[in-house]
């Protein structure tokens, strides 16, 4: 599985399960880009090595996932490990998942999730069973 698709996996998986109220973001920082492109970005205040997820669920509770292809195993940048120890040292959530089972698994003991294994099952076959409109 490519990182893309356990993207789109765990997207679909967090749209059912979270709590209630909860949120959830994808800030797309990776891919090639022109050099200008990523200036103005730099210049909007992204930053290199920002995790794939921002999870904010009620409480307040602050989570950041990294994910990364299982086979070969992804490893974190040096921007990335950077931002891991910073929001570790903060009292934030952080993982790096390289399944839907582990972001389950990161998941389950900070907040309550909904659905079981039936929305796990549901999300790695591609439907949620949400309409889009």
């Amino acid at each position: 599985m490519t990182e893309d698709e356990l993207q789109k996996q765990v997207a679909a998986y967090l749209k059912v399960a979270l709590p209630d109220g909860s949120v959830f973001h994808h800030s797309p920082n990776e891919g090639t880009r022109h050099v200008n492109f990523k200036m103005k970005l730099k210049s909007f205040g992204t930053q290199s090595g920002w995790p794939d997820l921002e999870i904010f669920c009620p409480g307040p509770i602050i989570i950041f996932i990294e994910l990364k292809r299982a086979k070969p195993k992804g490893k974190l940048s040096f921007n990335q490990a950077l931002l891991r120890d910073q929001f570790e040292n903060l009292g934030l959530h952080w993982a790096m998942c390289c399944t839907l089972d582990e972001v389950v698994d990161f998941l389950s003991p900070i907040v309550r999730l909904k659905g079981g294994t039936r929305f796990i099952n549901l999300a790695k076959n591609g439907n949620t069973g949400r309409r889009v409109r």
